[in-house]
């Protein structure tokens, strides 16, 4: 039977409006598919503000996250009074909510104890963002009638121990999609799953990173050989260029799964940049679409791209980078393979290599998706192994940063 896989991305959770919107898609497409999954994000903006917390729990600023904590609880308290009429409904969503945000405040005074925000912690506090959103869309589908189950993605995504870009098991992901997910299908019913979280083997919350439900959509539709893949976002496809910063872009009609690959990777913010991986043995075509607007197409990505008469499909800005320089007389292939070995967990890897006669520069750019320690843990662990002067190192908000 045919199987949608469908994601629904922050820009989408912001309001209640938008989120009514989300339900009105997800009881529609119920309708044209025997199969469907539902993929859910964080309300927009919950995850930075749950980073936040645990940067101030880290400074041990109790009053400051516990603020922090209280404005999110508003701003959800917020929509579900909007979206709800029924007492004994936002009663008892109030309370869901309430209890995932007494975990992250629990974890806020182990990090404030400890003086430090570890991976780890940071991980389960910021997994909260979407399992409260999980709660308040699966009310709302379940008032229009849909026969719908709340799924965490703990229960399903199992990974490594890479903490906040975590790398997930395929093999033991595909059982538990089995186990879990399959019979629901067959049943009817429509699950929707928390996003960007996983779990590892022990037991431990880990993230997929910044736009990790994109993954966990595809991931999903690999292990339930799913016809389709629907990422729905506030505009109409992948563009020709950011809209804030180039008036007149236009939508790219289709896309070749390395060309979105490159176009994510170097920053258009549609897709996590290894949101399609799952995809490509069994060619599973994506599609970029605006509920807000369901006339447009959208873009629609796929093994090959369609021909076309221009060479150049999309111009992409990166923001968040680190960039590390050192400049000394090397062997850069000798380098290069020692850097492979060093930081291959910390980060990706060079992008620019410049080499004279007497000297080599390397350009190591570190996402800001692989984690807030990366870049420093990468330019450690150089520097130890290879006992490099230390460098000068520049962030894109133009303040020099010099690292040993």
């Amino acid at each position: 039977m045919a199987t949608l896989v469908m994601k629904f991305g922050g820009s989408l959770t912001a309001d209640a409006r938008h989120i009514s919107r989300v339900a009105q898609v997800i009881t529609a497409e119920s309708l044209a598919w025997p199969r469907m999954v539902v993929v859910v994000s964080a309300m927009a903006g919950a995850t930075d503000v749950l980073m936040r917390a645990a940067d101030q729990a880290a400074t041990r600023d109790a009053a400051g996250y516990r603020r922090t904590v209280a404005q999110l609880r508003a701003d959800h308290l917020t929509v579900i009074k909007a979206l709800f009429d029924d007492e004994s409904q936002r009663h008892d969503l109030v309370a869901r909510i309430d209890r995932v945000l007494f975990d992250v405040l629990n974890n806020c005074d182990s990090v404030m104890g400890r003086r430090e925000a570890l991976p780890r912690d940071r991980d389960a506090i910021l997994a909260a963002g979407e399992r409260m959103m999980l709660h308040i869309l699966a009310a709302l589908v379940r008032q229009e009638g849909l026969n719908a189950a709340l799924i965490d993605a703990a229960s399903l995504i199992v990974t490594d121990d890479r903490h906040l870009s975590a790398n997930p098991l395929i093999d033991i992901i595909d059982e538990r999609v089995e186990q879990v997910i399959r019979p629901l299908l067959d049943a009817g019913v429509v699950p929707l799953v928390t996003g960007f979280i996983g779990v590892t083997r022990t037991g431990a919350v880990t993230t997929l990173g910044r736009g990790g439900s994109d993954y966990t959509a595809t991931i999903l539709a690999a292990s339930l050989h799913a016809d389709e893949v629907w990422v729905w976002t506030n505009v109409d496809g992948v563009m020709s260029a950011d809209p804030a910063l180039v008036p007149g872009s236009r939508v790219i009609p289709v896309l070749s799964y390395s060309e979105i690959g490159e176009l994510s990777y170097f920053g258009a913010h549609v897709l996590h940049p290894r949101a399609v991986e799952p995809l490509l043995p069994e060619s599973i075509p994506l599609r970029v679409r605006n509920p807000f607007n369901l006339d447009h197409a959208g873009t629609l990505i796929q093994a090959e791209s369609a021909d076309t008469e221009s060479m150049l499909k999309a111009v992409t800005a990166v923001d968040g980078l680190y960039l590390s320089t050192n400049e000394q007389s090397i062997d850069m292939t000798e380098f290069l393979g020692q850097l492979q070995r060093i930081v291959g967990r910390a980060a990706t890897g060079p992008v620019i290599v410049m080499q004279s006669y007497q000297q080599a520069t390397l350009v190591f750019v570190v996402p800001t998706t692989e984690g807030p320690l990366a870049a420093s843990s990468a330019v450690q662990r150089l520097s130890a192994t290879l006992d490099c002067a230390p460098g000068q190192s520049r962030r894109r908000d133009g303040h020099d940063h010099c690292n040993s």
